[in-house]
């Protein structure tokens, strides 16, 4: 039996000699898939925020279509209002060129093209607000790839010092 003890010992040797190699290879294997996951994920975070800066670009321009729409839908209301008065004035034989009947349709007039000009403020508030949006969208993009790659450097360099000094702390 004397020759099993010396097999034994022999592959007892060779484990010792390999597990060293086995153990850094590991560990850089790990290292490499949590930098990689690292990337990974601040792309995949970018592509999201700049999705969601081009949804906010798309609503930034519906928000000024639709004021411009309800702006024009007002101004045809108001133009309709001044004719009804026009109407209902000269049907009732009144002069609408002075006096009273005139100033109410100056103010009438003037009431309006205020609230159309609200409703296109509005809409460029509106639209302000989604590209104000976007651009944050787009710089947290940037800030996440970068956050990517920098995680991704830090846990690689990280972990290959671990992995060195694992190492040399088997090879004792």
């Amino acid at each position: 039996w004397p020759e099993w003890g010396k097999c034994f010992a022999f592959w007892e040797e060779m484990l010792m000699a390999v597990l060293p190699l086995v153990a850094l290879g590991v560990s850089l294997l790990g290292t490499g898939l949590s930098a990689y996951g690292q990337y990974r994920s601040g792309q995949a975070q970018k592509a999201a925020y700049d999705y969601n800066a081009k949804v906010a670009e798309g609503e930034a321009v519906t928000a000024r279509a639709g004021a411009a729409r309800e702006e024009e839908v007002h101004r045809a209301k108001l133009q309709r209002m001044l004719g009804t008065q026009r109407a209902l004035y000269g049907a009732a034989g009144v002069d609408i060129t002075s006096g009273s009947p005139l100033l109410t349709m100056m103010s009438t007039a003037e009431e309006g093209e205020r609230e159309a000009e609200f409703i296109k403020y509005g809409g460029e508030v509106s639209a302000t607000e989604k590209l104000n949006e976007a651009r944050l969208n787009k710089f947290y993009g940037k800030q996440a790839y970068k956050s990517g790659l920098w995680g991704a450097g830090s846990t690689f360099f990280t972990g290959l010092g671990s992995a060195g000094l694992g190492y040399a702390g088997m090879k004792k």
